[in-house]
Parts: C-alpha cells; structure tokens; sequence
C-alpha cells in the first residue's frame, strides 16, 4: 500500500472508503491511495508506562501508520516517510510489538518492529527557511504523497482563508481545489507516484482555486518536488491573480462588445451578440436583455446562454415575465438607474423567478442598466452556475461596459431611425405621402410572388386624373398639387392596410388588391373613383392576374383598359378582358 498517512477526519471532509465506510470526525484514519481516508482500528496496548492505543492498518502488508502519542491521544504527524528516514532505534514490546513513547513520533508497521525518534527532528523546517515562508508574499503550500496538505504560509492562510492549523492534515483536493479538478488532481498525483512523471511540475500555470467560502478564483502556480528519502513532498508557490484576469477580461469584453455593435445593423441584430460578448468575456453563463415596453413595464427582449446549457424552463418563465419599477432584479436596476449584484438568486425572495433560476443550477447574478439620452433604453440580467462574492471592482467594471453600451445603442437607434426615414424617402411620393413608383415595384413583385405561392387572387388597377393637363391650365400648378393631395388623401380612406395604393407618376395612381377577386376589385376601384375632390373626374382600368402572367404583363392588361375608360368617355372604370 503505497503512500500511506494518518491523520484525524475533519467534519464531512472526506469520500467514502472501498469498503464503504465513511470516516466521523475524530476517527483515527490513514490513507490506501492519494487523496482517500481509511479507517483504523485502535488498541490499548500495556506497554511500559500508562496505557496508549495502539494503531493497526487493517489488510496488513506493509501499510505504516503514524502519530505523536500525548497521553492517551495520538495526534498525526503529515508523513510517514520522512519520520522513517530519520527514526532512532527503540525497544519494542512483547505484547503487541510497540513501544509508544510520550512526545515520541509513533511508526506501526506489522512488517518490522516499532520505531521512535523526536518530534521535533521530524519534518520541521528550520528557523531560516520558516522565516522566509513565513514572510514570503508569495503562498506557498506543501502536499506528501498521500495528497494532504501538510505546511502552508501565512500568504496562503490569507488566499484560501485557511489557518495553518485547520489545513494541515485535509486532503488537498478538497480544500483548495474545484471539485470540477479533483479528479484530474487526483489521477496526475497517482500517475506520478507510479511512473515518476509529472507534466505540471516546474512549469507556471494558471488554474482555479477555490475559498474556504466557496468561491472559484484564477490562481497562477508553480508546483515542485522534493524527496526525503524515497518518500515525494509537493510544494507550490502561488498567487492570486484575479485582477489581472479580469482586466484582460474586461479589455477582451470590450473589444468583442464594440465589434457587435459595429457590426450590427439594428439594435435587434447587437443585442444576442452583445450578451454573448458579456458573457463569453466576463465569465457569465446566462444572459437576459429587457426593454421598456409600451405599457410601461420591462419585457422579455433576447436570451443568450453558454454553449452545451439548455435552460428550456427558464427560458420560458423569462418569455412570460414581465417587471414593473422596483419587482424583481430587472425593476430594482431600473428603478434605481444603477448595477446590482445577487449573491445567490435562490436566497433573493425578491426574483420572481428565482426558484427557477435556482432549479437551473444558477446562482450568482448582476443586473446592469441602459440608459441613453432620453430614458432607459434596456436592462441586461447576467447569471452564473458559481458562487461569487460581492465584488465591487467587477461591478464598476460592469456598470462601466453597460455605460458604453448604452451610448453605442443610442448611436445604433439614432443610424437605425436615420436608415429608416430615408429609406422611406426613397419609397416615398414627397408630394402625396404614397408610395412611389420603386415602392411600387418592389411591393407589386411581392404580392404576385405570394399570389403564386398560395393560389389566390390578385386584382391591378391604373387610376388616372381627367383632362389635368387642362385643369392645371385653367387653376394653375398649385392647384393641381392640391389636387393631387387631396384625391390621396381621401382614397387612403378607403383602402385596406393589405392593398398598395402608390402614386405611378403624373396624375397617375396604382392600386394592388390582394386576395381579393374581380368583382370585389372593382367595387373598391368605384368606391375610389366616386371620392374625388370637387371638380375633378378620373377614370380606371382593372385587371385580374392570371397564372404564369408576369408584373409587367398584369400591368399592360390594366392600362389597356385604362385607355378604354379614357376612350369610353372618361369618368368610368373599364375591366381588361
């Protein structure tokens, strides 16, 4: 049995052994592989002196255990190996083949007979080395090979939040390291002790720690070791180094959030990237933008979630959540216009969706406001699977990207409102307010895709002024500008929100009927004709597509019979054949 230790379980700390037992605080155990406890049995030995338990690894073989015997109560020491390397000769005793020893280092084995040596010859370092740990910014902390914690400085007391005394003896991997790495810790410690290979040792790394409260935390290590006898030691230097990730994150999120910004063409198409770029960059696992709705409470807007999570019942109470003013973590920040961190939403009776959240594994969470020049123009809600500490460094830097954000959304609202209006300039007759001929076009082309689609029926018809060149003659151009605007004025009265009512050119307008079929075309088309302005006639020609007809073909046929209204006597609308 390979790297065996001792040691008393500390509450709860500890897997269950091989044989199924688990460990209760107080037990005197010892290690059958890195990283696991076993427990012993404990005799009273008679030995020369008062009575002292005796410790027995069960199995045999040459499993040792040790310990420093003060009365009745045997303490553990952090290695057998190295007391082995410096035990003096000692006699042994008849009855149980130990001889144990007040203020002795204590090694059992059944294989040869009991040794002791001086406490303080075992595994102390000297004053001159203790002294520079000690003082040493750097933390430092040493594992045996059995994968127990056995010496740290004060540097690491104050990063693990750990005392010296509380570490010393746990098991390493479920002290300070993430449970997501225990097993990967646990498999390299076992392959070296097997083959004496170790692909970490003398490189720098960054890895993940964990607090003594729980929280995950970026730590930059160097790990080594160091032989006494043929027994390993591990020692690694380390440091915190959860400012400088986070300025690299902050710098990294920066970046990507600009370039969906700049990229994006519509607040609509920057929101998803946005999220992503909050989340993937500052290390949020799910992201939620609200925005201001027209009854005056935040609506669900767009969510974002980290690759391989599939959250579907949170998803869905967001999409049916709304927030008023001061409800919930999305109201709070926008009632008050500033970030606010959750430790842990389960605890928050203020989320309404927080049993929800909790169920979908997600605890910490941040809500940062978006606020433009004329209000609020969104909120983002970011959750995580970790727990966090209130930070108030990493909140400033997010209150400080949400600021930025809201003034690239500002920009974005403004271009979009800009894009908008000119594109309705371009479809647009200035002097009726109609579509114009290119909205035409374009809308025309797409009713007879969709009337070729689904079958049904499309009706055209060309309206035109009569005698406007006279009228214009006889009232002046104005006049007929007037004209013009008061006869689209009253037509879009009586159109539908599906027909295209455009102004073809001159005194000449265009009507599209949509699903609607010859007869019921041409009593829209009079309802038009007999809602003109006072002293002004027009005449109309309709037609009604037929399949494989193209746009200009339907358009011929209605002009034709346009030009039969005209030739008819005017004032009459005339269908095409």
């Amino acid at each position: 049995m390979a790297g065996v230790s001792v040691g008393v379980a500390p509450s709860g700390s500890f897997p269950v052994d091989e044989g199924g037992v688990c460990p209760r605080r107080g037990d005197v155990c010892c290690t059958g592989r890195p990283g696991r406890w076993l427990p012993v049995s404990v005799d009273v030995a008679a030995g020369s002196g008062a009575a002292a338990p005796a410790v027995w690894v069960p199995g045999g073989g040459d499993a040792r255990t040790i310990g420093i015997l003060r009365g009745a109560v045997l303490t553990p020491w952090p290695s057998a190996r190295a007391a082995d390397a410096l035990r003096a000769d000692g006699p042994g005793d008849a009855a149980t083949g130990t001889n144990w020893v007040e203020g002795k280092v204590v090694i059992s084995s059944r294989d040869k007979p009991e040794t002791t040596t001086d406490v303080a010859a075992v595994g102390a370092l000297g004053g001159a080395s203790r002294s520079v740990l000690d003082t040493a910014h750097e933390a430092y902390v040493r594992m045996d090979e059995g994968g127990f914690i056995t010496d740290l400085n004060p540097a690491a007391e104050a990063v693990f939040g750990w005392s010296r005394a509380e570490a010393i003896g746990r098991v390493l991997g479920d002290t300070i390291i993430p449970e997501h790495l225990r097993d990967q810790h646990l498999a390299g410690l076992e392959r070296f002790l097997a083959t004496g290979v170790g692909p970490v040792l003398g490189k720098r790394l960054q890895l993940s720690a964990i607090h003594r409260d729980g929280h995950e935390f970026p730590v930059e290590i160097t790990i080594s070791t160091s032989r006494e006898g043929d027994t390993p030691s591990f020692h690694a230097f380390l440091h915190d180094v959860s400012q400088r990730v986070r300025a690299e994150q902050y710098r990294a999120t920066q970046h990507a959030v600009t370039g969906a910004l700049a990229e994006a063409d519509t607040v609509q198409a920057a929101v998803p990237q946005i999220l992503r770029a909050l989340g993937e960059g500052m290390g949020w696992d799910v992201g939620v933008y609200w925005t201001p709705g027209a009854t005056g409470e935040l609506c669900f807007g767009e969510i974002w979630q980290t690759a391989g999570l599939h959250l579907r019942a949170f998803e869905d109470a967001c999409r049916r959540l709304t927030f008023v003013a001061g409800a919930g973590l999305p109201g709070r920040v926008w009632r008050d216009g500033r970030p606010l961190f959750v430790a842990d939403v389960a605890t928050d009776h203020g989320l309404p969706h927080r049993q929800v959240a909790a169920e979908a594994g997600l605890h910490a969470a941040v809500g940062l406001v978006l606020v433009g020049r004329d209000g609020v123009r969104g909120v983002i809600e970011l959750f995580t699977r970790e727990l966090q500490r209130h930070d108030d460094e990493l909140l400033a830097m997010m209150s400080t990207l949400s600021t930025q954000i809201a003034r690239f959304i500002v920009i974005l609202t403004e271009r979009q409102d800009a894009l908008e209006r000119l594109q309705a300039l371009a479809l647009t007759d200035s002097l009726t307010g109609l579509a114009n001929r290119r909205a035409w076009d374009e809308g025309l082309a797409r009713e007879l895709a969709r009337a070729k689609r689904h079958g049904g029926p499309l009706c055209v018809a060309l309206l035109d002024l009569d005698a406007f060149k006279a009228f214009n003659d006889r009232h002046g151009h104005q006049a007929g500008d007037d004209a013009l605007t008061a006869t689209a004025d009253g037509w879009q009265a009586h159109v539908r929100p599906t027909d295209l009512l455009a102004r073809y050119g001159g005194e000449e307008f265009a009507l599209a009927l949509p699903a609607q079929d010859l007869p019921a075309a041409l009593v829209a088309v009079e309802r038009l004709r007999t809602a003109m302005p006072a002293g002004v006639t027009c005449s109309a020609g309709l037609a009604r597509w037929t399949a494989g007809e193209s746009t200009a073909e339907l358009v011929g046929r209605a002009d034709g019979a346009l030009y039969a209204a005209k030739d008819a006597g005017r004032n009459r609308t005339v269908t095409a054949a």
